[in-house]
């Protein structure tokens, strides 16, 4: 009977339990020394992904070498055009002496020969015209002024300027500019591009058209003449700002660049026509 209730009591032998038992214990500290490990690698992992993450977004805001390489040229072309410049003005400020100089003199010798030769000096954006003008303001569209490349027939065209400039040489206009820049009969508005270059120099809305005159025939001129109809196309149809304006007094710088294309020697003053000049300074052609 005492063994049949040991083997009811205790159905295992207790080698089976104690092996066991130390199978349950080795199981529960691995699992722990498992939990340790796995713990330690999500940390590394972590760590590890967050210092790529900080060294991408510092390389990222890091100008490279192409984008410093941009900054410099980009320099060096402000440099360039400020040295242009302050080059053109000594050169305007060097001509403009030579030519009171060359007046003064022509003048004592041949009063006729300077007034022909001032006259020229107008005619040819050589001299510095003051008088009463008409000012005839173009501008790019709202819609152009804020995104140029989806509106482009908004914008001011070279040929809008040429069709105006023309009308006004036509209604009697002694001089004009091009948002400063004088035009000459060596000078040009053409486009290069999307840009209006006057004269070589690039130029950009506002347009503003001076010509020195009388203002008011000039605005009667150009309102009959086709320039007035091309005006109200341009801003019926495709929204450009056209505005005009009278004043008593403008001046009108001369030209940047004269270059002198022929000289006619001066010989018997009653051979010099209209054309010819003292070949010190050359006709302007």
């Amino acid at each position: 009977m005492t063994l049949l209730r040991e083997l009811q009591d205790s159905p295992l032998d207790p080698a089976y339990a104690d092996a066991r038992a130390r199978r349950e214990r080795r199981a529960a500290s691995g699992a722990r020394v498992e939990s340790g490990w796995g713990r330690v690698g999500t940390f590394l992992l972590a760590a590890a992904l967050g210092l790529g993450l900080t060294i991408a977004a510092t390389t990222l805001r890091t100008p490279d070498g192409s984008t410093r390489a941009t900054e410099l040229l980009t320099e060096q072309i402000a440099q360039r055009r400020a040295s242009t410049d302050a080059l053109e003005e000594r050169n305007a400020a060097l001509a403009a002496e030579i030519r009171d100089l060359s007046t003064t003199q022509l003048a004592a010798s041949d009063p006729e020969l300077a007034e022909q030769f001032d006259a020229l000096g107008v005619a040819s954006a050589v001299t510095a015209v003051t008088g009463p003008a008409l000012t005839v303001r173009l501008s790019d569209s709202a819609r152009a002024l804020e995104a140029p490349a989806e509106y482009p027939s908004e914008r001011v065209q070279a040929i809008d300027l040429q069709v105006v400039v023309n009308a006004l040489w036509a209604a009697g206009a002694e001089a004009i500019a091009v948002n400063g820049t004088r035009i000459s009969g060596l000078g040009a508005i053409r486009s290069a591009g999307s840009a209006v270059l006057v004269d070589l120099v690039p130029v950009t809305s506002p347009y503003e058209i001076v010509a020195i005159g009388h203002s008011e025939r000039m605005v009667n001129a150009l309102d009959r003449s086709t320039a007035g109809a091309h005006l109200e196309v341009l801003s019926d149809r495709y929204r450009i700002q056209v505005t005009t304006d009278l004043t008593d007094s403008v001046t009108l710088d001369a030209s940047r660049v004269i270059q002198p294309r022929y000289a006619d020697p001066l010989g018997n003053p009653d051979d010099v026509g209209t054309s010819q000049v003292p070949a010190t300074t050359g006709d302007v052609n």
